[in-house]
């Protein structure tokens, strides 16, 4: 109970003080903090702008220079208040007192949100992705947009913004397609029974060759092999390779590919049938 009469009564003291200084007697000390508080605030830009170039130079994430910006901010900001009351002689007790509260009920209010942001910088800092990486997390798939404190942003292939918390991301799986610059196409194609195994490998070959930014070299050469051996079909399966940024273009022309070649060598591509066989019954 004393301990709360004590923070209103240093409030108070603090706002009277602060009535006090616009008077005539005060004016040029206000005058000279004005003149301070635009030269800090250029000395925070010039620190920002630093670090943006740093940053640039190191390839550093946007997500994380955002961060460190803010953290500048709030520090320069808190740093100035306090220069601006000692040059005035006004007691920082009650604004410390104020600030002390309000951190508590702030603290409080978001502490089923920490969690958010011990993840947030867990991500920042540990770099497990970064902004403008590829990543598939439970149903949702798509390039980072942005790393907050408290979320990350995801924009998926149909142009859906997916916000996720950070608490949730770092404790699940998370599979990063960006780390590797190549990327593995697979398709499943059946074929018949009847059709020619060899024959079949060579199309498909051909359509792998044929189909533009798919990699072939010792490292990573197109695939074709017998799978499997399904009810009504033998299954094929197709793998080639290409940079990250070209799967889609890549996957789409060889099933469009793959469709054409088998129609113009007759390769039948099996689907399920039902045969209902007639008997006539004598009577």
């Amino acid at each position: 109970m004393l301990d709360t009469l004590k923070t209103v009564k240093d409030v108070d003291d603090f706002f009277k003080e602060l009535k006090e200084l616009f008077t005539t007697k005060h004016i040029w000390d206000l005058i000279f903090c004005l003149i301070f508080l635009v030269i800090a605030f250029i000395i925070i830009k010039i620190v920002i702008a630093l670090l943006h170039k740093a940053a640039k130079k190191r390839d550093m994430d946007p997500s994380l220079v955002k961060f460190f910006v803010r953290i500048i901010w709030v520090a320069g900001i808190v740093i100035m208040v306090m220069r601006v009351l000692s040059l005035l002689n006004v007691s920082g007790a009650g604004l410390i007192s104020a600030f002390s509260a309000a951190a508590a009920a702030l603290a409080l209010a978001l502490k089923d949100n920490l969690t958010d942001v011990t993840g947030g910088i867990v991500i920042l800092f540990t770099k497990p992705f970064v902004t403008g990486d590829f990543i598939v997390f439970g149903d949702h798939k798509g390039f980072v947009e942005k790393i907050d404190i408290m979320h990350t942003y995801i924009r998926t292939y149909d142009d859906t913004h997916v916000i996720i918390p950070n608490s949730v991301i770092t404790s699940t799986e998370v599979d990063n397609y960006t780390t590797n610059p190549e990327i593995r196409v697979q398709i499943f194609v059946p074929v018949s029974y009847e059709a020619d195994i060899d024959h079949v490998k060579e199309i498909l070959f051909g359509v792998c060759n044929s189909v533009e930014h798919v990699i072939n070299n010792e490292k990573f050469s197109p695939k074709v092999w017998l799978e499997r051996f399904g009810e009504s079909s033998v299954d094929m399966v197709v793998r080639v390779w290409t940079p990250f940024e070209f799967y889609w273009p890549v996957y789409y022309g060889l099933m469009e590919g793959i469709k054409k070649e088998f129609e113009n060598h007759n390769i039948v591509i099996p689907y399920n049938q039902l045969d209902v066989h007639l008997d006539k019954i004598e009577n």
